[in-house]
């Protein structure tokens, strides 16, 4: 495993400073149309940035749309904090208050989905990592289940 957190850090800070000064505060580019546009360069840029930098491969339809399985986001403490989905037949998408709200190193394996801010059509800093949970001895009924965890508490390692 390669710890390839810097490339990822490197991406966050592009996409970010794309949406905030060419996207967010355009006028021209109003509301849901603005995400769109950008959510087609955000792709692009990640699979410039990213996976050609790393040569990996992963189809670009599929970029934030599924787990990238070779990447993995690890804690990089004991214990750090983390907002589990809990799915709910009134919400598709659930919430993010499952009570398992920690998690340590080496007991979980999460994969990464994309980055993640709360308001779309706002300001992005992109300090979430949504991640897939793919193992959890401790806990295997959150397998499968997406997960926000703070970019700040993690590091991403390229699986060989």
């Amino acid at each position: 495993m390669r710890d390839v957190t810097a490339v990822f850090d490197h991406y966050r800070l592009s996409a970010r400073s794309v949406w905030n000064t060419a996207f967010w505060p355009d006028p021209d580019l109003r509301g849901w149309d603005s995400v769109e546009q950008f959510g087609a360069i955000e792709n692009i840029l990640f699979d410039s940035v990213v996976l050609a930098k790393l040569d990996v491969d992963f189809p670009r339809t599929e970029v934030f749309q599924r787990p990238i399985p070779f990447f993995s986001v690890t804690p990089v403490s004991s214990t750090v904090p983390i907002m589990i989905q809990c799915p709910r037949p009134e919400a598709p998408k659930g919430y993010w208050d499952d009570p398992i709200d920690r998690v340590s190193a080496g007991e979980v394996e999460m994969h990464f989905v994309s980055f993640f801010d709360w308001n779309q059509l706002d300001y992005r800093d992109l300090q979430y990592y949504n991640v897939s949970i793919a193992g959890f001895d401790e806990q295997p009924h959150l397998v499968g289940r997406e997960a926000l965890i703070e970019r700040q508490y993690v590091r991403v390692l390229l699986v060989d």
